[in-house]
């Protein structure tokens, strides 16, 4: 088993710090459940997987010799895992582990609390024991590489010109609706992620019934990116530019979600030069490891 947070991996007798134990606690439910008045039992509610944690305990690997060494290679996961104290509200940040059959799950979290090492007493034998607890607040896990597809748009086909004719003369070529199959796995909702790549104007996208768009114009050199994970729209820009109020009004990012299975997607847009696209994908999740 290994894991691997913001630089650092750990697990395999080759590497520095081995995992010696390992604990979870997903998989426990939020119930809406209610006590029934004048009578027993409790009339069910709603059911949500609630958060967890992961705790690693983690020993020096034999390559781990000598008292400089052993603090140097404590200090660098400490200093890993505490990189993050200070990032604003609502980042999550992946850790990914690695099992021994070849699988990879990430799940996002925050790191939480650290053992305080104590060099003084072990450092010189050159073996340390080191305790790592990861809060995970999205419930879900999921692959490393979602799965996905890239539409291009078809512009209708047009017909003549009908008298009489005012001039100047306009026109707008408004897409047909081009059709994609989407396989995504797993066993719990996937979410989705679309890309809208301009040039366009009110491009619409429809996935399983669920519909994200965009109003206005997209320009050539512009992507909005709806990510139904983290629940935000942002430009695909170097600031991650804000673009939530570009959504349409049948767009929800609390829906955007899509069971495991097959589904047909559907794009449409407006755009005049035939070279608009979205590119959709799914990231399969599960309800466990």
């Amino acid at each position: 088993m290994f894991f691997e947070f913001q630089g650092l991996r750990v697990g395999g007798r080759d590497l520095p710090l081995i995992i010696e134990e390992y604990e979870s606690t997903l998989g426990n439910l939020r119930t809406g459940d209610a006590e029934r008045p004048l009578t027993g039992g409790h009339r069910p509610g709603r059911d949500f997987q609630d958060s967890g944690e992961l705790t690693f305990t983690l020993i020096t690997g034999p390559s781990v010799r000598g008292y400089s060494t052993t603090v140097d290679t404590v200090e660098g996961a400490l200093a890993a895992w505490r990189g993050t104290l200070d990032a604003p509200a609502g980042v999550m940040f992946p850790l990914v582990v690695e099992w021994g059959d070849g699988r990879r799950r990430v799940y996002y979290g925050r790191p939480g609390r650290s053992s305080s090492p104590d060099f003084d007493r072990y450092a010189d034998q050159g073996h340390m024991t080191l305790v790592l607890q990861f809060r995970v607040l999205d419930p879900f896990v999921y692959d490393t590489i979602p799965t996905g597809a890239t539409i291009s748009v078809v512009p209708r086909s047009l017909g003549g010109i009908i008298a009489p004719i005012v001039t100047p003369v306009t026109t707008t070529m408004t897409s047909g609706v081009e059709y994609r199959m989407l396989t995504v796995g797993g066993d719990a909702p996937a979410p989705l992620r679309v890309t809208f790549h301009g040039p366009a104007r009110d491009p619409r996208v429809t996935v399983g019934g669920v519909e994200v768009g965009v109003v206005g114009e997209i320009a050539y050199d512009e992507n909005v990116i709806v990510d139904g994970r983290t629940r935000s729209v942002h430009l695909d820009d170097a600031a991650q530019t804000p673009a939530g109020h570009r959504l349409s009004r049948g767009s929800r990012l609390d829906l955007l979600r899509v069971e495991p299975g097959v589904h047909e997607v559907a794009f449409t847009a407006t755009d005049r030069t035939g070279t608009a696209r979205v590119t959709v994908e799914a990231t399969p999740a599960y309800y466990h490891l």
